[in-house]
């Protein structure tokens, strides 16, 4: 006789519930698109029909330009983070911003090929886009953004980690709905997972914990994906929600992954190097063209050095020499003060060259050297280091990679003085170290010329 073996148990299938970032970042390029590209048909027929009698009509070719212009400048904008997509303001700021880089974008298409948009058209455009991108990113705040379509998640965390939370909250703007909270400490936290599998009420497990998970906890959690349930960590979704690392959650299993993570290709060395010595060049000739005077007014104001020169941290921890235009009084007793906003020792004329980053122009001779980079972490003087070593963790990762005259931690963070201010900057940096990519780059650059533009130097 011939035996059948039991079928094995079948796991439930879960419906996943709410629309997951990823999806939500793809809608909104879609309505974009849309909305670019009915504006372009609009302001092409308006401009064409005194000329031609042939109806409404279509173009190919320009449609396809703009939106490909506006994904790109909507990019260098961050039009697509969800936390700016869910604020009216900053729902403003990024359509205004990403329609005048589009708008130069598009000029830069038209002297480059004049038959294919024409200046007309790209000023009739851009009124119309303001009006329908904008109508749009109002649709979806007030129909995408509510808990119901908010990813329903439970989180195993300790009542210590458990505090983090109302600032994830208050970050992800209902990308996340909190239902469930379970403390791993407990002995029926296996179970309360085991429950949560069979509600279907989650569809995301947070993870709070480090790298200490009990085996019974592990079993639940894996049984949890096993049916269906993403299970991630806290420090995951922190990064997600807020464009930093969550230092206090970061363990040794990160840190070991983190060199696999950081390595980057050659082709992006190289090119990374190739632009870092283009902008190196270019912003040595604008020094020579300000130099002159920028030293007649230093000297003039209080007869102190044209250059303020300091030694700093690099790569791997090798120190340099980097210089700058002086912008603040000669002291003899201020080489371990923290440098403050609006601080009072910075001069009349270090003011003006503060606003204009003219004071920035001497350390592309760094950059050229190979010193620093474009883009990196901002280097600290070495009495900084060794304190900032010893009382934060994990802020020698930050030397793994070149130091930069902007970062992610200055155009997210800006200024921050002290141990504290240092501390959250790292949260930044090791961003960057996590995920340095071209594209990261770009951003970077993009919001670093809207700062230098802006005039908002310290």
């Amino acid at each position: 006789m011939i035996e059948t073996s039991a079928p094995a148990t079948s796991l439930p299938l879960r419906r996943r519930r709410g629309l997951l970032v990823s999806e939500r970042k793809v809608l909104l390029a879609a309505l974009d698109v849309v909305a670019v590209v009915v504006a372009y048909v609009a302001a092409f027929n308006i401009r064409s029909a005194g000329i031609q009698q042939s109806g409404f009509f279509i173009p190919r070719s320009g449609p396809l330009i703009t939106a490909g212009v506006w994904l790109v400048a909507a990019r260098l904008a961050g039009a697509y983070d969800l936390r700016a997509a869910a604020r009216v303001r900053s729902t403003l700021r990024v359509v205004g911003l990403t329609l005048t880089l589009s708008v130069a974008g598009l000029l830069v298409v038209f002297f480059a090929q004049p038959y294919r948009i024409t200046r007309p058209t790209i000023l009739l455009w851009a009124p119309l886009a303001a009006i329908l991108v904008t109508g749009t990113r109002v649709a979806y705040r007030r129909t995408l953004t509510s808990h119901r379509l908010a990813q329903q998640i439970a989180l195993v965390a300790t009542p210590e980690v458990q505090a983090i939370w109302p600032e994830i909250r208050t970050q992800c703007n209902n990308l996340y709905h909190l239902r469930h909270i379970i403390d791993p400490a407990k002995p029926t936290a296996a179970e309360r997972l085991d429950a949560l599998v069979d509600s279907g009420s989650i569809n995301e497990i947070v993870l709070g914990t480090r790298d200490d998970t009990s085996r019974e906890l592990f079993a639940a959690l894996l049984r949890c994906y096993d049916s269906g349930i993403t299970v991630r960590s806290l420090a995951d979704l922190y990064e997600e929600c807020t464009g930093r690392l969550l230092l206090d959650q970061l363990g040794h299993s990160w840190l070991i992954s983190l060199p696999m993570r950081s390595e980057t290709s050659r082709l992006y060395s190289a090119s990374k190097r190739a632009v870092d010595v283009g902008a190196a060049l270019v912003g040595l000739v604008i020094l020579g063209a300000v130099l002159a005077p920028a030293a007649a007014l230093i000297k003039l104001e209080d007869r102190g050095p044209v250059f303020h020169r300091q030694e700093r941290v690099g790569k791997y921890g090798r120190v340099f020499q980097l210089t700058k235009l002086r912008t603040m009084r000669v002291r003899r007793d201020d080489g371990n003060q923290w440098t403050g906003e609006r601080d009072g020792r910075i001069t009349r004329v270090g003011r003006v060259l503060r606003a204009l980053h003219v004071d920035e122009l001497p350390q592309m001779w760094s950059i050229l050297r190979g010193n620093m980079s474009l883009i990196g972490p901002r280097p600290e003087q070495p009495h900084y280091v060794e304190q900032l070593r010893r009382e934060i963790d994990f802020y020698n990762t930050r030397l793994t990679v070149q130091p930069g005259l902007t970062g992610w931690a200055q155009v997210n963070y800006g200024y921050g003085a002290g141990v504290e201010g240092a501390r959250a900057k790292l949260s930044f940096d090791l961003y960057y170290v996590k995920r340095q990519s071209v594209s990261l780059d770009l951003l970077i650059m993009a919001r670093t010329l809207l700062t230098v533009l802006s005039f908002k130097g310290r």
